[in-house]
């Protein structure tokens, strides 16, 4: 087994190029993630979430063994077979609703037997929203040997992003979309919209994370510049491949390209202010989206 393989943990918000990342490091030889995309080990402790984490996992089982019974060759159906057994390993640490690292970790190393593997991601979002004690036990795991990636993407950009997708769905099941879309924004202006302010809050995540793991095990980057081969190899060196990461050529799970009206992108302006500038003064640039997303819609 690898034991000497790198933890790598993925943390961001919806619509901010977490499942690229995801997929980029789970087609990289050097690289293996648990059968699900999301675990949900650590935020459905601290938050108490584990049985709506579970129900999402087991969603993804059912999709897996419905793609079961239609394998046509022996091979297919074995290695489907194979990976929802890995995914009952994971649905019984989460299910079980007690704190049990050591056996995350043994899971999370269960595929590092190949003396190719370097790192082992957990890729998972909500992860941006755990506590600082949790950062720290997270970043004591593994020996040590661990590291973080936070991927921040500009804030209007990402709400709206996450607004249209949720709007989108909404009016499928025969609500009106501007309906829809309107009591979203009036949830973000007047903050009663409390879960999605928190996803949004990037300024408290980069407190906590700065504050519990070192700078040498933690990188920020952001989701404008994340395909680009100068990022990629910046990415690539972070975590100690030393094969070339090569992702998808545009973001997963692409959103609504629905554009914003003035009165929107003001109503998210307005509430997300706190966070251009937190990363404003936290780093030397940022992308030219969101300098020029503060100062009107851009299409």
């Amino acid at each position: 087994m690898a034991s000497d393989a790198t933890f790598v943990f993925g943390i961001g918000a919806a619509k901010a190029g977490t499942t690229w990342l995801a997929q980029a490091l789970r087609a990289h030889p050097q690289a293996v993630l648990p059968p699900f995309k999301e675990t949900h080990y650590f935020d459905s402790l601290e938050q108490g979430t584990s049985l709506w984490a579970m129900d999402q996992m087991i969603a993804v089982r059912q999709g897996v063994r419905a793609d079961i019974s239609a394998a046509k060759t022996k091979k297919v159906k074995a290695r489907l077979t194979a990976r929802v057994r890995e995914m009952d390993r994971w649905l019984g640490l989460v299910g079980s609703q007690i704190e049990n690292d050591g056996r995350y970790q043994a899971l999370m190393r269960r595929r590092a037997g190949a003396d190719t593997v370097r790192l082992c991601a957990d890729i998972t979002p909500a992860y941006a929203l755990l506590s600082e004690d949790c950062f720290r036990r997270m970043a004591a795991m593994n020996g040590g040997d661990t590291r973080f990636v936070m991927v921040l993407r500009d804030p209007i950009d990402r709400l709206w992003s996450n607004i249209s997708m949720t709007a989108a769905r909404r009016a499928k099941k025969g609500r009106d979309l501007g309906s829809v879309t309107d009591e979203m924004l009036a949830g973000i202006s007047n903050a009663s919209n409390r879960a999605e302010m928190q996803r949004s809050d990037y300024a408290a995540t980069l407190t906590r994370l700065e504050a519990a793991v070192p700078e040498e095990k933690r990188l920020v980057l952001f989701f404008e510049d994340l395909f680009d081969a100068s990022t990629l190899a910046r990415l690539a060196l972070f975590l100690g491949l030393s094969e070339p990461l090569i992702g998808p050529t545009e973001p997963a799970n692409k959103g609504s390209s629905r554009p914003i009206d003035a009165t929107a992108h003001q109503v998210l302006l307005e509430a997300t202010k706190p966070q251009y500038d937190c990363v404003m003064s936290r780093f030397d640039a940022v992308p030219p989206r969101w300098t020029d997303n503060m100062k009107g819609p851009v299409q």
